[in-house]
């Protein structure tokens, strides 16, 4: 069973049998439907039913010249109006389906970000019209979440409502820094030891999380995986339509990074509101556009 399952409210579901009657409605009455050609004989099919406010379930599958349909796997997803620009994305293949992970080098979490690629057929459908080699630097971000908790945002001083200007010119110095540039390299380590002594001094006196604005680190072995901490510019609350289950939808913000978080109610520790942050770890997703 997939795990982020409970996320969009279907915390109930136990096993295969219990997913049969979702299974039917997703291919009897589906929001989306795509079919591409992956081979002279076969073709991809993306089968994709909401189950609430831009969320639901995606099954993904191979057809048949003859019309046969085979599920290979699915997955739960939420849809986000938030989109994320000039970031530097490809694309790599899963070795056990078909399905990709999106790949980027983000200088503002310092890290290689790494995401599942919730519209494959899409992509797919650009390999064999050979536009997949265009440069991907736009992306809807989203995320799934089954253990949250609200937290209340720090006191922002002057110089931390400059942040933006500052990353944009830590950005710079990265990426002079990974060309070789010796002054840009200095610059950098003299600046993290000056937030490393800074850090370890606020800490004899306050909570890391009064320290620590945000927050967006890998966690555990799956490498789309990530630990958050972020500020929430808004949210609502919904309902999956098949469970009657209360879903969240957080729109976060956190290190320049824009998504949308869905989570069950129950699972959710406090009450969202604008201002606020969440703490949660969260399976990314991000629907290229192409």
């Amino acid at each position: 069973m997939h795990s982020f399952l409970p996320a969009i409210g279907f915390s109930n579901i136990n096993n295969r049998q219990q997913l049969e009657p979702i299974y039917r409605q997703v291919l009897q009455s589906p929001t989306k439907k795509i079919i591409t050609t992956i081979s002279s004989d076969t073709h991809l099919v993306q089968i994709s039913k909401d189950f609430g406010d831009n969320f639901g379930i995606s099954l993904v599958g191979e057809m048949s010249s003859s019309g046969a349909l085979s599920i290979e796997y699915y997955f739960p997803y939420v849809d986000s109006k938030l989109a994320t620009d000039h970031l530097n994305i490809y694309a790599e293949k899963y070795t056990d389906k078909c399905a990709y992970a999106g790949v980027s080098n983000n200088y503002n979490l310092g890290m290689t970000l790494i995401f599942f690629i919730s519209n494959v057929a899409d992509y797919e459908k650009s390999k064999w019209l050979n536009k997949s080699n265009k440069n991907i630097s736009r992306t809807y971000f989203s995320g799934l979440s089954n253990d949250g908790t609200i937290i209340l945002d720090i006191n922002k001083s002057g110089e931390n409502r400059n942040t933006r200007s500052s990353n944009h010119k830590r950005n710079k110095l990265i990426e002079a820094a990974k060309k070789g540039d010796p002054a840009a390299i200095e610059s950098l380590t003299l600046e993290d030891m000056d937030t490393y002594n800074l850090i370890g001094k606020r800490t004899h006196s306050e909570d890391v999380l009064s320290i620590v604005e945000s927050c967006f680190m890998p966690v555990g072995i799956e490498t789309d995986h990530y630990a958050v901490i972020g500020n929430i510019t808004a949210y609502r609350e919904t309902a999956n339509t098949f469970t009657n289950e209360s879903v969240y939808l957080l729109d976060i913000e956190c290190n320049d990074l824009l998504f949308t978080i869905a989570i069950n109610k129950k699972d959710l520790f406090g009450e969202p509101a604008p201002g606020r942050r969440f703490k949660g770890d969260i399976w990314l997703q991000g629907h290229i556009i192409i």
